[in-house]
């Protein structure tokens, strides 16, 4: 008989990769208004109907040679590399929550279907969202309320149905959905009162309040703890290929005429702003991937202390 895992990776890789081609077009479409449903894809230069078979996540790039069927016209490795991501996330969450490789005595256990099936479908809803919020706030230092505050109930509801997956209670979640949103405020407002500047954008909190609800106050400290190293790092790495010295315009905002900007050399990197957004995304899908491994980590901490 043949081994059932090769077949359970493929369509759990092929259902994320097709998740993520999804992403692709809420990434773009949505901070522009238009429907995430209509029309069909297309070329976003020429506006040709993409074909089916030239649609196919990761594999139609491929075929295409990264240009437009119609117009040649080159289409940017995101595309790709977002459904990539995706697949593999995907892979690697089925892959945590069953512990291991999908056996034939992990498929006829009992708690196959409620410990490993819908924890999955529920989190990795979770897992598509961040991805989404990561690349639209890297490219207009905004995180849509339309996707982080129903976030918020919506991680509380999954957390009842199928929290026990990943051992977040409905209190844990209730909690986390309250201190992850004030510890962000909180540093807004302190930050605020002594900089005089905004610190931090207003969907951060919503963000952490969401990831809170989903995960539960424990994995908090982590979220913050690494989202704030890697966007530290990150940020020195790249400098001003990532920090900018004014918020790019939102989709149909057009800038003031004659209004010239400081190029962004005149300012220190510390002084640039950065999306914080990316760092959480990121961060939240380490803290859902690494959970036990973290808990370990508290556990030794706390006996030590």
């Amino acid at each position: 008989m043949m081994d059932p895992s090769l077949p359970f990776f493929a369509l759990i890789f092929l259902l994320g990769s097709s998740i993520g081609s999804f992403l692709n077009v809420v990434i773009y479409r949505l901070p522009h208004g238009l429907s995430l449903v209509r029309p069909a894809s297309r070329c976003p230069s020429c506006g040709a109907p993409i074909r089916l078979w030239h649609n196919v996540p990761v594999f139609g790039w491929l075929m295409l040679r990264g240009r437009c069927a119609d117009c040649h016209v080159k289409i940017s490795a995101r595309y790709p590399l977002i459904e990539l991501l995706t697949g593999i996330l995907f892979l690697a969450l089925w892959h945590d929550l069953i512990g291991g490789f999908t056996t034939t005595e992990v498929i006829a256990s009992g708690g196959f279907l409620m410990n490993a099936v819908i924890p999955f479908v529920l989190y990795s809803v979770f897992v598509a969202g961040l991805i989404a919020i990561a690349f639209i706030d890297l490219d207009y230092f905004v995180i849509p309320d339309v996707m982080s505050l129903p976030a918020i109930p919506l991680g509380l509801l999954v957390t009842y149905a199928a929290g026990h997956g990943i051992g977040v209670s409905m209190e844990d979640a209730l909690i986390g959905a309250l201190s992850g949103a004030g510890v962000i405020v909180a540093i807004i407002v302190i930050y605020g009162a002594l900089t005089g500047r905004e610190g931090m954008g207003g969907g951060d909190w919503k963000l952490l309040g969401a990831i809170g609800a989903w995960l539960g106050w424990q994995a908090l400290p982590m979220v913050l703890f690494m989202a704030s190293i890697q966007g530290i790092l990150v940020t020195l790495i790249v400098g001003r290929a990532l920090a900018v010295d004014e918020l790019p315009p939102m989709p149909g905002e057009a800038d003031d005429e004659g209004a010239e900007s400081a190029p962004a050399e005149a300012k220190a990197v510390g002084q640039l702003a950065v999306p914080f957004g990316p760092f959480l995304a990121l961060a939240a899908i380490e803290a859902l991937l690494f959970r036990e491994e973290w808990s370990r980590l508290l556990a030794n901490l706390t006996a030590i202390g």
